[in-house]
This record gives C-alpha cells, structure tokens and sequence, in this order.
C-alpha cells in the first residue's frame, strides 16, 4: 500500500481519487507520525465488509469454503439468471 503525505493530497487530490477509484489502489495517507487514514474505493470497502460480515457466521464461513473447494474441484455448474432477475 502507497503512503502519501496529507499535503500530497492536497496538491493531488483529484489524481489520487481517480487512481483509488479505477484502479482499486488502497492508498495510506500519513497525517502524522502517530495517525493516518486509508483512502479505498467504496465498492471495495463494501465489499470487503459484506466478506466479514458473512465470515463471523461460523456456519456461513463453513459453507462459503466448501462452495471455493467445490468451484476449485470443477463441481460447479454455469446457469443463465437472467430469468431470476425479474
């Protein structure tokens, strides 16, 4: 993860929101030598929190790693959903 001061950000705001944003980058901007801030797209940190949501459920992890192990054994099969969207 790139560190960036907090004057870096002000003298670049735009490029650096542009570069977390398209480029899912996780930036650290260093406020001072005891604090700093993460800058992260808000996709990403939704996602990331829907994932740990869904971890804290023992028995939900349990089932969520099966469905990896099974997808990486090739026990899957491919659907159309757009028939369950409407």
């Amino acid at each position: 993860m790139e560190q960036v001061t907090i004057n870096d950000v002000k003298t670049n705001l735009n490029h650096i929101f542009n570069r977390v944003n398209q480029n899912h980058e996780v930036i650290s901007v260093i406020r001072d030598k005891k604090q700093s801030v993460v800058l992260m797209d808000a996709d990403e940190y939704n996602s990331l929190m829907e994932t740990l949501y869904l971890l804290q459920d023992s028995v939900n992890a349990k089932r969520l790693d099966e469905g990896i192990k099974q997808h990486s054994r090739g026990q899957y099969k491919e659907i159309d959903v757009k028939a369950y969207l409407d």
